[in-house]
């Protein structure tokens, strides 16, 4: 078994043993047909209620005791940039810069570098369609992350993203000098994320990266669960996201932020048992602040 290779982005810690430090939650904000959003190609959105937002999440992590993190999403260069400045002027939180265009993702890291943030940014993230361009920018504005997405689909079993990493991957971070990148295990359906949690699983085993996935991509598709309602859905999320924390996950993707409240609840109750195993049989002291304190205080808090 590899040895476990822990990442700091910003004031959080993923990656490590089991229970020695919370899962990262992650939520998108300013996404494809975000309410929030007026022209997602120009920038416009509602500052009150995006601001509103990112407040709720920064108060759940430190409420319930877990790590939390921005997804910003964007489509265009400048409206990624402000997108991003305008989040990271209101957290000190992780940031994820996400979008789907190389020369946008490329605009994010300009901006994050611009902003001095880059120590809590996470690069989201090289894949096959990688371009030259991307890479040449992660080697002038090296975030705190770089994240890979590990999804054959000739071979998606566990193995099969093993062989990419050390194939495909491997040589492009060492050109870029990312010795300990964050491993995504792509969830193409609902059935998926078991196949997911065993990558997740022997991702850690032969390398020790931080590992997870974004378990949410699947719900949209599980169309028999969205007609019970919405109370459902929410159930069988939360129940996705401790199977994957509980698997080891160590980044833990629950899909839109109007959902961080019910996604805080959900790994903060994992986390005392995780945390409080960590501590008690493995000896870890836990970081300050830890869910295994927090989630008891709840009332209190309120």
């Amino acid at each position: 078994m590899s040895q476990f290779k822990p990442l700091q982005i910003g004031d959080c810690t993923i990656g490590g043993p089991l229970g020695s430090h919370t899962g990262l939650l992650v939520g998108s904000i300013f996404y494809d047909n975000h309410s929030i959003v007026t022209d997602a190609f120009s920038g416009s959105f509602n500052e009150e209620k995006a601001a509103g937002l990112i407040d709720r999440v920064n108060a759940l992590a430190v409420q319930y005791g877990v790590q939390m993190a921005f997804d910003v999403i964007g489509s265009d260069p400048d409206a990624f940039s402000k997108f991003i400045r305008f989040t990271a002027e209101r957290t000190s939180l992780p940031l994820l810069l996400n979008a789907t265009e190389a020369e946008v993702r490329v605009a994010g890291l300009a901006t994050a570098a611009e902003l001095g943030v880059l120590g809590r940014c996470i690069f989201a993230s090289l894949n096959e369609d990688t371009e030259d361009q991307e890479l040449e920018a992660l080697r002038r504005h090296r975030p705190a992350g770089v994240m890979i997405l590990a999804n054959d689909v000739g071979d998606p079993t566990p193995e099969g993203s093993c062989n990419m990493i050390e194939k495909y991957f491997r040589p492009m971070l060492d050109d870029i000098g990312v010795e300990t990148p964050i491993v995504d295990l792509g969830v193409m359906d609902a059935p998926s994320v078991g196949i997911a949690m065993r990558g997740i699983q022997a991702v850690r085993e032969r390398f020790g990266y931080p590992a997870g996935c974004a378990f949410s991509n699947c719900f949209p598709q599980w169309t028999g669960l969205s007609s019970l309602g919405r109370e459902w859905v929410n159930l069988s999320l939360a129940t996705a996201l401790v199977c994957t924390r509980m698997a080891g996950g160590d980044f833990l993707h629950y899909g839109i932020i109007e959902k961080c409240r019910m996604a805080a609840h959900a790994l903060g109750s994992a986390e005392v048992f995780l945390g409080f195993a960590a501590q008690e049989i493995d000896g870890h002291p836990l970081p300050d602040g830890h869910a295994l304190l927090k989630m008891f205080k709840l009332a209190e808090a309120a």
